[in-house]
């Protein structure tokens, strides 16, 4: 935030004549304590102030240098890890989307794991193994995204293993549970299609979730940025409560200025300015 404390910026080079004014200006205004000690107490509130925001503009200036560090290495992870940008999922809100996925498909494959006949031990170590196969599927079908022919074997795969499981629960409601025929393939088909419609799902998943690298440096890029914005904002409001100590400087700085004698060849008028000039040399804001 640029404030101009009493002039405009760009002035031209100052000439020999100007120099003099400056350095008599400056003098001056060493003597203006001195001769006024109420603006003693003035002047060191306002330099307190200017020093404060000096140490603001540097961690400015430290933020905005994180920022460029975090994006340049966020793109960098981007550019190899998710050169499309479709990885909008964070890791952590992926995995979680996953795993409830994944507790949502063990109860169907518990459905299928009764189909074994066994003891409940039995049926709870086979629902097991199929959730792990299941996952592995999930996982599978993100490893071979890009590669045609391992993903199609893989998809020939599962496909068997999910016929598998219709024939099994098919078995199990007609023997077990005495349903018709076509009402047992109906029941078995719908089992079979939410398991494989979850496990579907899971993979879509962690086709937009972001790997654990990337998704740190994105992380890492929100935090710089939100910091950058926070030493700004507090940057912002360093400069206008040094703008207001200035002003009330200038307020008594005028009176005294009108009232002293001005220097020889200046007027009142370009001695006020120069004293102006000389306090906005003495804190600066950029």
């Amino acid at each position: 935030m640029a404030i101009d404390t009493f002039a405009e910026h760009g002035e031209p080079e100052p000439s020999r004549d100007d120099s003099m004014l400056e350095a008599q200006a400056n003098a001056a205004l060493e003597r203006w304590p001195r001769d006024h000690s109420e603006v003693e107490a003035d002047i060191r509130d306002t330099a307190r102030v200017h020093i404060h925001y000096e140490e603001l503009q540097g961690r400015t200036r430290e933020a905005d240098k994180a920022v460029q560090d975090a994006e340049h290495r966020h793109a960098t992870l981007a550019t190899r890890l998710d050169p499309g940008g479709h990885r909008i999922l964070g890791f952590a809100a992926g995995a979680a989307l996953v795993v409830v996925l994944v507790v949502l498909d063990a109860i169907p494959l518990n459905w299928a794991a009764q189909a074994f006949g066994l003891d409940s031990a039995g049926t709870w170590l086979v629902t097991f193994i199929l959730v792990v196969a299941s996952i592995g599927a999930m996982l599978g079908f993100e490893v071979t995204r890009g590669h045609a022919r391992p993903r199609g074997i893989l998809a020939v795969v599962v496909t068997v293993g999910y016929l598998a499981l219709l024939v099994l629960r098919t078995e199990f409601l007609t023997t077990v549970a005495a349903e018709s025929f076509l009402v047992a393939v109906l029941q078995a088909a719908v089992l079979t299609a939410i398991s494989a419609g979850l496990v579907l799902c899971g993979s879509a998943v962690m086709a937009r979730t972001r790997s654990f690298s990337l998704s740190r440096a994105h992380d890492a890029v929100r935090r710089a940025r939100q910091a950058a914005a926070e030493a700004r904002a507090a940057q912002n409001r360093a400069a206008e409560k040094l703008q207001r100590h200035i002003g009330a400087l200038r307020q008594m700085l005028l009176p005294w200025a009108l009232g002293s004698a001005a220097p020889d060849g200046v007027d009142r008028a370009q001695w006020a300015a120069a004293l102006e000039q000389a306090i906005r040399a003495l804190f600066p804001v950029s």
